[in-house]
């Protein structure tokens, strides 16, 4: 999420606010702000609003309605508060900044980059925005680019864990796997204790072949945070890789909560159940069996394209069921054909839905 701007001392949430306007734009903009600190965002518009009645070009007065606006999930809304903030006389770097974040969150990822470089020229020593030009680079494979980015930030704060933290992570992309584990211990040793940091290390770790080490590390993110879904995700499938299908379904069920949305999860969900409900060719729970198709198909919903989940659904309804198998083969035959990746993975799928049905027939 964005940050708002203040230009005086926000009292505490505490405090009592009073709702009738006043008529200064100080008091409207202390209002302003205790609203928003009070997560009260329509009062908050209101007294940023009648600041722009007494002066429409008023920066900071248009930037916090770009965030309110944001926080309430008017995002075309905000985009447009922003970019009338970075229109008028006094434009605000951090506006340029929300502005990109914005944009970055929604997948416009070049009009954010455009972005976050003029809040640069607005201020130089933003160091959110070198950090941000750096994760857009990251993302987009110029990791290079990035490092340079994330060594600027260092430049403006040789503190800044943030900036640390992606240097290290740039080191796992690159299997340097010594240097990571090294960058991330000294995160740790500067009393940087974030489960992000301990996820990047548990995986240089693992690289390292030091599974019970990397064990420990998942466990340190997943204790330092809770709700890290990473952290749950990289703990479950080394437990998954130990064959201790239980510990790792204990591990990442909770993860469902945090991320409902994330269909991959969904998918290592199920295929650990499934590993729980099918042993040697065989269906010894039927419950874990119903787990696993339900994980299955959440997968899918997310993700209508995910052809591997399409595949092991039909794997495990084919122990279900002779009719649900069919059904579910069908499903992946349509779904990936014409898929030059699927060739080999569709030629066994028809044979799979043919043996069905010529148990189907025979019965």
């Amino acid at each position: 999420m964005s940050e708002p701007i203040s230009e005086t001392p926000l009292p505490s949430a505490a405090e009592g606010s009073e709702r009738i306007l006043p008529e200064s734009i100080e008091a409207l903009l202390e209002l302003g702000h205790r609203c928003l600190d009070e997560r009260d965002f329509d009062e908050a518009l209101r007294a940023f609003d009648k600041v722009l009645t007494f002066d429409p070009s008023h920066a900071a007065a248009r930037h916090n309605r770009g965030y309110a606006l944001e926080y309430q999930g008017a995002l075309a809304e905000a985009q447009a508060a922003y970019q009338a903030a970075l229109a008028g006389p006094s434009p605000l770097a951090q506006s340029a900044l929300n502005l990109g974040v914005l944009l970055a969150n929604t997948g416009r990822e070049q009009e954010a980059l455009q972005a976050f470089e003029r809040s640069l020229t607005l201020d130089p020593h933003l160091i959110a925005a070198h950090l941000n030009i750096g994760v857009l680079h990251a993302r987009a494979g110029r990791l290079e680019e990035a490092r340079q980015c994330y060594q600027q930030a260092l430049e403006l704060d040789e503190s800044s864990a943030s900036a640390r933290l992606k240097l290290a992570n740039l080191l796992g992309r690159e299997a340097r796997w010594d240097e990571a584990l090294q960058a991330y211990d000294r995160l740790l040793e500067a009393g940087c204790t974030l489960a992000a940091v301990h996820v990047g290390r548990g995986r240089a770790l693992a690289a390292r072949d030091e599974e019970e080490a990397a064990r420990q590390a998942f466990q340190g993110a997943v204790e330092a945070d809770p709700a890290d879904v990473p952290a749950r995700m990289q703990l479950a499938l080394l437990y998954a890789q130990r064959q201790d299908f239980d510990e790792a379904v204990q591990t990442l069920q909770p993860a469902t909560d945090q991320a409902p949305n994330d269909a991959r999860l969904y998918y290592n969900l199920a295929n650990m159940h499934a590993r729980r409900a099918i042993q040697g060719g065989e269906t010894v729970s039927y419950g874990y069996a119903d787990a696993a198709l339900r994980a299955y198909r959440r997968a899918i919903e997310i993700d209508p394209q995910f052809l591997k989940a399409y595949y092991n659904l039909a794997c495990v309804s084919s122990h279900i069921e002779v009719e649900d198998g069919i059904a579910a083969w069908e499903q992946y035959v349509r779904v990936a054909s014409g898929v030059a990746a699927e060739q080999e993975w569709l030629a066994k799928a028809r044979g799979y839905l043919r043996r069905l049905k010529a148990l189907e027939a025979a019965d």
